[in-house]
């Protein structure tokens, strides 16, 4: 995968004062809308209902690239590039945690191993969708958080984890070292027990299958 730096993302900002910002670099037609004043990233997205639990493994892909590995597995689909909306919040300032290891994935089974235990860090982020109709909501309302977590949302990074899954997460619903953005709510180990499930919200089944949405992420204090 063909990453764009930061520095390059933050000149284009400069030159075109916000707005949709395409990814030459890369040959690809994908792009985020970038709001400067509000430290916001948005991006188009389609909502699928049934993936959230019919995907392997289930409850866990909240935005996915559709040019991903994963990227038929998420509550939220969209075509711009996990890689490309990590580089628009770090050129508005967001700071990556970084924290999260390969085994915090691959040791979730393993109960003596304290990686599956780490949650996400890095600057904290509001998460809204934007429906058809312009009602703007709060992504939890497309959800029903089936045990209580909650959400806390961090700009969890993982960049040097990219290459190794190649899943383009956008936004995971649990710590996880394949996205770039992490609920610091919930833990892998909660997910492998079964203590971190998700499934989508009666509004989310009103929208329906395919309906087209606008997902901001906002970095807050």
């Amino acid at each position: 995968m063909v990453r764009r730096r930061v520095a390059t993302l933050a000149l284009s900002l400069g030159a075109l004062g916000g707005g949709w910002l395409a990814r030459p670099a890369c040959g690809l037609d994908d792009a985020v809308s970038v709001d400067r004043a509000r430290r916001a990233v948005s991006f188009r997205a389609t909502l699928h209902p049934d993936a959230l639990e019919a995907a392997d493994p289930p409850h866990h892909h909240l935005v996915t690239w559709a040019g991903g590995r994963a990227g038929h597995k998420a509550l939220l689909r969209t075509a711009a590039p996990d890689v490309a909306v990590l580089d628009a919040l770090e050129a508005l300032g967001g700071r990556p945690g970084d924290g999260l290891r390969e085994e915090t994935w691959t040791r979730r089974h393993d109960p003596d191993d304290p990686a599956p235990d780490l949650r996400a860090t890095g600057s904290p982020l509001a998460v809204t969708v934007r429906l058809d109709d312009g009602d703007e909501r709060d992504i939890a309302d497309l959800l029903e958080d089936l045990d209580g977590r909650g959400y806390a949302w961090r700009l969890a990074g993982n960049r040097a984890l990219i290459d190794v899954w190649r899943s383009g997460c956008v936004v995971c619903l649990q710590s996880c070292p394949g996205g770039r953005v992490g609920n610091a709510r919930a833990t892998l180990r909660d997910h492998a027990r079964g203590e971190s499930r998700f499934r989508a919200s009666a509004l989310a089944r009103r929208q329906g299958d395919g309906a087209r949405l606008t997902v901001t992420l906002r970095l807050v204090e």
